[in-house]
């Protein structure tokens, strides 16, 4: 099968025609990250790869899956385009473009030996060994830390590429640590929180005490579904079809999501506060829980009330109110939401109930909104919106608004206007787009947009779960 060479993915109006439905808007992106390959040096003949991988919502579950929790995620129609080429040694070059319409480009370069002792791919080299490198341009349409999961989807599409360069799917280590999509999802967040998955031993991470759940979203959606995860360990519970007269209004607000300096601090607490919760717990009870969701397992139906009389007796109010947020996210929020969206019982004033009350239960338990993702879910209610809430890490970030899929355009434009007069300071750097659940990171063939190959050490029983996203692409044959 022929595949792309760089200057087919450079060539704007041939480029459509060879890309799935899903990314013909994206050709520009594609086109100009071809581009800088170029100005490297590769010449247009050159057989280039291009990866797809997008940022996600969070629908429910906010801060749970550090926590062994449940979470019901999608991805988004915004994300990287990823293109790379091969190369015969252990360097790798990347280019990043960062833009936004109304703003000059900033190309960011970065060149470094892909062994253990350095930074980029650290992870990925120390725990399988020698990797050839590759020339890697990466353009984005994702609003800058916003919280649809930036930095994760940069590690998935490292990921990614370095895989399909080195075959790390043939690996023994590969085939004895992964015997189940999810546990490759779970090394992913463990790239990025730094610790160890398995016999992979880890190293210093980003810094965050974050789980899998952005990488599971990332790598595992499908397109038009929801999908409900558990975690620690990671696993599949549940995917519902997202509704078709329904779709997704995300507003980036503009107020940056950072995890690094005191913000990172920030995000630290809500997962200090729940592990403490659970330490709590069991050196008050004697049960052997290393997390929330195994205390919440040990008592049963009567968990809420029997953790919460514990906590409270102990003294730390403010654990109680942390583990009621992880409780009802975890153990309302989510099923309620994929039951209150399934064909069978589809029930909008629940889901819009549930939603509210996600929203409400994390502005208490994780004190992680600011006054833009505080008003705009509900200036999206008052708007008609069916269900409203901030997602993501928190102080700052995104608001989805989940509206009639013929009012979307409408609603965006009032939900837009009404904001930029209630904070005009975020005029030029809040951004308002309309998503449905999209597909996960996946390699795009020229032919067709075919789901990559899960790898033989992946098991899993295809009449009980569908085909999704661990993605690696059938090699050509060497000539």
């Amino acid at each position: 099968m022929v595949g792309y060479t760089l200057g087919k993915l450079k060539n704007r109006e041939t480029l459509p025609g060879q890309l799935p439905d899903y990314l013909r808007e994206k050709v520009t992106l594609i086109s100009k990250a071809a581009l800088q390959l170029e100005e490297l040096g590769i010449k247009p003949n050159r057989r280039c790869r291009l990866f797809w991988i997008p940022g996600r919502i969070e629908v429910v579950g906010k801060h749970t899956d550090y926590a062994g929790g449940r979470s019901c995620v999608c991805a988004v129609n915004r994300g990287f385009c990823v293109l790379s080429v091969d190369r015969g040694d252990d360097e790798l070059r990347v280019v990043s473009l960062k833009s936004k319409a109304d703003q000059d480009e900033e190309v960011l370069q970065c060149s470094v030996r892909l062994s253990p002792d350095t930074e980029a791919a650290r992870r990925l080299s120390q725990n399988f060994g020698h990797l050839l490198g590759c020339d890697v341009a990466i353009s984005c349409d994702l609003p800058p830390a916003s919280g649809m999961s930036t930095s994760s989807a940069l590690i998935c599409a490292m990921y990614m590429v370095l895989d399909v360069r080195n075959g790390l799917q043939k690996h023994p280590k590969f085939v004895a640590t992964f015997k189940k999509e999810e546990e490759l999802y779970e090394y992913l967040g463990c790239i990025e929180n730094g610790q160890s998955c398995g016999e992979l031993t880890g190293d210093q991470g980003v810094g965050t005490f974050g789980g899998s759940e952005d990488h599971t979203a990332i790598m595992s959606s499908e397109e038009g579904k929801l999908k409900v995860f558990s975690y620690k360990p990671t696993r599949l519970e549940s995917i519902a079809p997202f509704p078709d007269h329904l779709t997704f209004v995300v507003a980036s607000s503009g107020v940056l999501a950072e995890k690094t300096g005191d913000k990172m601090n920030n995000y630290n607490d809500a997962a200090n506060l729940a592990a403490l919760a659970a330490k709590t717990f069991q050196a008050s009870t004697g049960n052997q829980c290393p997390d929330l969701a195994s205390c919440v397992r040990s008592c049963g139906e009567a968990a809420c009330e029997t953790i919460s009389a514990v906590l409270r007796a102990k003294g730390t109010e403010h654990l109680d109110v942390r583990f009621r947020q992880f409780y009802i996210e975890s153990e309302v929020c989510v099923p309620g939401v994929a039951k209150a969206v399934s064909a069978n019982s589809f029930d909008e004033r629940e889901l819009g109930r549930l939603v509210e009350l996600s929203q409400e239960q994390g502005d208490a338990g994780l004190q992680n909104l600011v006054p833009e993702t505080r008003w705009l879910p509900a200036e999206a209610r008052c708007l008609g919106a069916v269900a409203a809430s901030a997602f993501g890490a928190g102080f700052g970030g995104s608001v989805f608004a989940i509206v009639r899929r013929d009012d979307a355009p409408e609603f965006l434009r009032k939900w837009r206007e009404s904001y930029v007069k209630e904070f005009p300071g975020n005029a030029s750097s809040s951004e308002f787009f309309i998503t449905g659940p999209g597909p996960g990171a996946t390699e795009i063939k020229m032919e067709a947009a075919i789901p990559l190959k899960r790898p033989a050490a992946v098991k899993r029983l295809a009449e009980k779960r569908p085909a999704s996203a661990v993605k690696v692409a059938k090699r050509p044959a060497k000539r």
